[in-house]
């Protein structure tokens, strides 16, 4: 599997690995478009096809993300579980190293790949997606927040692939921006 920049290459497959199946991860364009809850559905039932597990830690998706994997039957065969970790203390206890909070912020792609690979590592899966960010206000308790701005990783074995969601939530609520970016999440988890 062969990672790249996927700031450059918007809407491109950018990566591909061999487990049971083949996974694809592509990088997000732009465009807030949702996925329909069948295609979600149909990632969810190709893992569980293929057998290939996933784990979660989420902050600003609140659980949002495990919970429409697991809107799918049988999706305990591959979603042992995840973490809701909102505030930063509890993404440490989780298996964040702090000092990654510390340097980079909590709002940050390195938080986002820890996040990731400690759910991963911790519930044994072969895909660890983690996501940190802010929706409509700004985190007091974190210097480091902008209004609509989101991280996302997938750690797929050892490979890595990140990305930054940037959009106007203005006039969104907080649920529709948390849909949003779950959406995202798994247009850019792509099961073939």
């Amino acid at each position: 599997m062969r990672l790249i920049d996927a700031d450059k290459y918007k809407g491109k497959v950018i990566a591909s690995h061999t487990y049971s199946g083949v996974i694809r991860l592509i990088a997000i364009d732009d465009v807030p478009t949702a996925c329909e809850s069948d295609q979600i559905v149909d990632i969810v039932k190709q893992m569980i096809d293929k057998n290939i597990s996933v784990s979660t830690m989420e902050s600003c998706t609140s659980g949002l993300i495990a919970s429409m994997i697991t809107d799918t039957e049988d999706a305990s065969a591959i979603f042992p579980g995840g973490y809701v970790t909102y505030a930063n203390d509890t993404k440490s206890m989780a298996g964040v190293d702090a000092a990654i909070i510390k340097k980079y912020g909590v709002y940050s792609k390195e938080c986002a790949v820890a996040m990731a690979t400690a759910a991963k590592n911790n519930l044994n899966t072969e895909i660890g997606i983690g996501i940190t960010g802010t929706t409509r206000n700004l985190d007091q308790k974190n210097m480091d927040s902008v209004q609509g701005q989101a991280f996302f990783c997938i750690v797929a074995g050892t490979h890595v692939c990140c990305s930054e969601i940037r959009e106007d939530v203005t006039n969104m609520s907080r649920h529709e921006i948390k849909l949003m970016y779950a959406d995202k999440v798994f247009r850019g988890l792509d099961i073939v």
